[in-house]
């Protein structure tokens, strides 16, 4: 039988398995042709038309027919055959590696299942000399496409698993020819559709995380001193005399696999995808995404998972000292790589995850975050735990020691600096945006924030002096302050930059006001600080532990340790409370400002007053709520914002020099008759009207007070106009008769 034939039927053997019991004999069989005769003649056919219906049934699943890798979380049998197949020893990807040698064949990676940011650049008329500085993925571009080795093929589609969360199309027609329907499913999946999994399903992640390690250690090793002699022969291990790759070809497939799961994973759908710089050095024009379209992406099921991982690899890549098991490792050459987009990728959900979605999924990326931010905790054992001995390691991360920071990861600290100030107060907004929709879970999330911040004095005091510092006006440095005030300018450029084009204007419910982000507000005492945020926090917490059902005991002893972390990491402004204290005398006593309990789960015109109409961010934009129209609030939203604009309540009022009209002499000597007379009766009144006018326009922008016209979408509000009108029309339609 020729290699054709053997391939083709291949294909099919993978496009009919639907079930564990098909997946596992169509695996066993790949392993079979492999190992028996690929791995020796390499034939053509095989790639060209067994590997992407591999790929299709591996990483790619429609409702009706799971992926290989999903298929296995049930079957344990069927896992196992494919850690066997797809491991960086295995026999796959050492055919692949034999048949890049070779230059055998290239594939086009289908354009429509590339992050945006990258189909744009590909959309350009012609290649340029930049591209493969804006990112070595655009360095292998032919015309509009992405021309692959077989290697880079598959990384692709692995890099595309977790991403590929986008709402399934629906069915093509089924074709005449039942020989053709194999071929048709491929056809569609490579060409133009998104076959994918259904929303909030998440992947189980085992066989996924444990193959993600294994290319990890694999692609990317831990640089030690002297490295450790080879135990096996894999397709990295070769050498360049027997016809393998060298160390320049292993250092372009790490990079190229980082950058890979980087703009996959974290940099995705981001509609400011580089650095401002950068983008304006090479002359690139990208176009912003509609940021209502971004607003109703929530974050992909599994995604988060995965890129910890990566994060808590990547902090212990640079030195794995064997006898702690701990990660003493400083800023690694991967970090100025991960910082932006990770930094982008975990603010992203936090403005922009819609109310309504499954907060697993943002739980998920908030721990990505906590990896980040104490790579000190990370241990070998623990990702170890990733490995083919995963239970006998879990007995051994149970008795593993937690450790804290030290003065070693200062540069680390400092050089991430926004991960512990700014993103805190964007994260405590994402917390004000879901507390009624889970209140423990929310409240578990803050624990976890304050116990960072506060695990080491030496870190929160590290923290306070770069506050301080960037606050300060000092023209010189001093003693104190040298090894933090050279790291100020990089602060103040990252602020503006990590932060390109996220608004709180298109984040609902956030906290975000006119200048979001020309400060750092960790440690600011003014109602935008995280203290006051924090502790309105508190109250409404507090207030939606009241309405829930069953044991409250978990939900009150977490809020009582927010409270003496809060304590701890902002220095005792809070006195302890403890007992029945109301929460809300505690708040009344150190926030003037907010007469009552902000509650915009359920506003009503009764509990409204003049001071909601005062513009701060948190009221005219936030979360729709039940009790209000959606489209009409919209609607008045955009209504008030042209308004503001028009009127300049959106700056404030500054005092011109008064204004002298001239009358001409010969003006003044005309007499006229009564229509004059009318007219300047008619003037003064017109200019009383604008005096009085500018005077309300005056006193608005000194008060900072805003107009707010969402008031008029509320549901009470609306259906009492009606029945006053119907009340009306009928009453009239009575006199009439």
């Amino acid at each position: 039988m020729p290699p054709g034939a053997d391939a083709s039927s291949l294909a099919a053997s993978f496009l009919d398995a639907a079930a564990p019991p098909a997946a596992a004999a169509a695996t066993s069989r790949l392993l079979d042709y492999l190992l028996a005769r690929h791995a020796a003649d390499q034939p053509r056919a095989f790639f060209a038309d067994a590997f992407p219906a591999l790929l299709y049934r591996l990483f790619v699943s429609s409702p009706a027919c799971p992926s290989f890798i999903d298929l296995a979380a049930a079957d344990p049998g069927l896992a196992d055959l494919l850690l066997s197949l797809l491991a960086p020893s295995g026999p796959l990807l050492a055919a692949a590696a034999a048949a890049d040698r070779l230059a055998l064949i290239r594939f086009a990676f289908p354009t429509e299942r590339l992050p945006d940011w990258l189909r744009h650049a590909l959309a350009s008329p012609s290649p340029s000399p930049s591209d493969a500085l804006v990112s070595p993925l655009l360095s292998t571009r032919v015309g509009s496409h992405l021309h692959l080795s077989v290697f880079q093929y598959y990384l692709f589609w692995f890099a595309y698993y977790p991403v590929s969360s986008a709402p399934a199309p629906a069915p093509a027609p089924a074709p005449t020819n039942p020989r053709l329907s194999s071929r048709s499913r491929l056809e569609t999946w490579v060409s133009t559709t998104l076959a994918t999994r259904k929303p909030g399903q998440k992947p189980e992640s085992s066989l996924y995380l444990r193959l993600l390690y294994a290319y990890l250690t694999e692609f990317l090793p831990a640089r030690t001193a002297t490295p450790p002699p080879p135990t096996g022969r894999t397709l990295l291990h070769c050498t360049a005399s027997d016809g393998g790759v060298d160390a320049a070809d292993l250092s372009s497939q790490a990079e190229f696999f980082l950058h890979t799961l980087v703009q996959f994973w974290l940099v995705g759908d981001d509609f400011s995808p580089l650095p401002v710089q950068t983008r304006h050095a090479l002359g690139l024009r990208l176009p912003s995404r509609a940021r209502a379209e971004l607003s109703e992406r929530p974050p992909s099921p599994g995604l988060g998972d995965a890129v910890r991982l990566l994060v808590m690899y990547l902090s212990c890549r640079d030195g794995m000292p064997p006898r702690s098991g701990l990660c003493d490792t400083q800023l690694g050459l991967w970090n100025p790589l991960m910082q932006r987009p990770l930094y982008r990728f975990v603010l992203r959900t936090f403005l922009f995850c819609p109310i309504g979605t499954v907060i697993k999924n943002a739980t998920q990326v908030f721990s990505v975050w906590l990896a980040y931010m104490e790579p000190w905790k990370v241990t070998r054992r623990e990702l170890d735990g990733y490995g083919w001995r995963q239970a006998e390691d879990q007995k051994e991360l149970q008795m593993s020691k937690m450790v804290v920071y030290d003065s070693s990861w200062m540069t680390y600290i400092l050089s991430n600096y926004l991960f512990y100030s700014s993103m805190v107060v964007h994260f405590l907004g994402f917390a004000h945006k879901f507390i009624h929709s889970d209140v423990a879970s929310v409240l578990l999330m803050v624990n976890k924030v304050l116990e960072v911040l506060s695990s080491s004095t030496e870190l929160l005091d590290l923290l306070h002096k770069v506050d301080a510092v960037y606050h300060s006006k000092l023209v010189a440095s001093s003693p104190a302050s040298d090894d933090v005030m050279k790291y100020v300018p990089s602060i103040r450029e990252q602020l503006k930059d990590w932060e390109d084009g996220l608004s709180e204007s298109d984040a609902d419910g956030s906290f975000l006001h006119e200048h979001w982000n020309s400060d750092l507000r960790l440690f600011s005492s003014d109602e935008n600080g995280a203290y006051n945020l924090l502790q309105l926090l508190l109250i409404r917490a507090e207030s939606e532990i009241l309405r829930l059902s069953g044991d409250t005991q978990p939900a009150l002893q977490t809020l009582d340790s927010i409270k003496s972390q809060t304590k701890t990491t902002f220095q005792g402004r809070i006195e302890g409370t403890r007992g029945n204290t109301s929460l809300e005398e505690l708040h009344n006593q150190h926030q003037q400002v907010h007469r009552e309990v902000f509650t915009p789960k359920h506003p009503s015109l009764r509990k409204s007053s003049w001071a909601d109409v005062k513009y701060r961010g948190d009221w005219m934009k936030r979360p729709i709520s039940e009790s209000e129209v959606a489209w009409l609030a919209r609607i008045l939203i955009r209504l008030s914002d042209w308004l503001n604009d028009a009127l300049g309540l959106d700056c404030a009022d500054t005092e011109g020099s008064p204004a002298y009209i001239r009358f001409d002499r010969n003006e003044l000597n005309t007499v006229g008759g009564p229509k004059d007379a009318v007219r300047m009766a008619l003037g003064a009144v017109c200019s009383l009207m604008v005096l009085v006018g500018q005077a309300l326009l005056r006193m608005m922008r000194s008060r900072r007070v805003k107009i707010s016209l969402r008031v008029f979408a509320s549901k009470k509000l609306l259906s009492t106009a009606v029945v006053l009108y119907a009340v009306v029309a009928v009453t009239r339609n009575n006199a009439w008769r």
